[in-house]
């Protein structure tokens, strides 16, 4: 009976400690998120999870830290907005900055692939010849095939 019951104990501690490691870890993923998200205030052109400052690696710290504690995401994500300013949005936050990029890649692709036909056609087509040197040209292959 002991045994059955230390068994069972450390099947539930077992069992919690991956309950917990799977907390964990959806807290390192929202986080990572997060901060490829965001744009760092350090390194321009660079989110802060690419970011190599010190600073940029606080911020990080700073969101896993407040995950922990329970913040949402949306709410970290305003405190830290508010903090360093709109140049931190990474990602589009209407439907035209979304939009746009994709129109503008749909656009290059037609002009892309209407420059090729053109190029093609050019360099593939056959010149035009008349009926008089149509004609020499069957008498001529003819000739050889004798």
């Amino acid at each position: 009976m002991k045994l059955a019951a230390l068994a069972l104990a450390f099947a539930l501690l077992a069992v919690t400690g991956l309950a917990q490691d799977d907390v964990e870890i959806a807290r390192a993923r929202a986080a990572h998120e997060l901060s490829r998200e965001l744009m760092s205030p350090y390194c321009p052109g660079r989110t802060l999870a690419d970011c190599p400052s010190p600073d940029a690696g606080a911020v990080r710290d700073e969101i896993r830290e407040a995950l922990r504690g329970g913040e949402s995401v949306d709410s970290i994500r305003s405190r830290i907005e508010s903090r360093f300013g709109a140049q931190v949005i990474g990602v589009p936050t209407t439907l035209l900055g979304w939009l746009l990029p994709i129109v503008a890649l749909a656009a290059g692709a037609l002009v892309l692939v209407l420059a090729l036909r053109r190029a093609v056609s050019r360099d593939g087509a056959l010149p035009r010849v008349s009926s008089e040197v149509a004609a020499r040209l069957e008498q001529e292959l003819r000739d050889l095939e004798r």
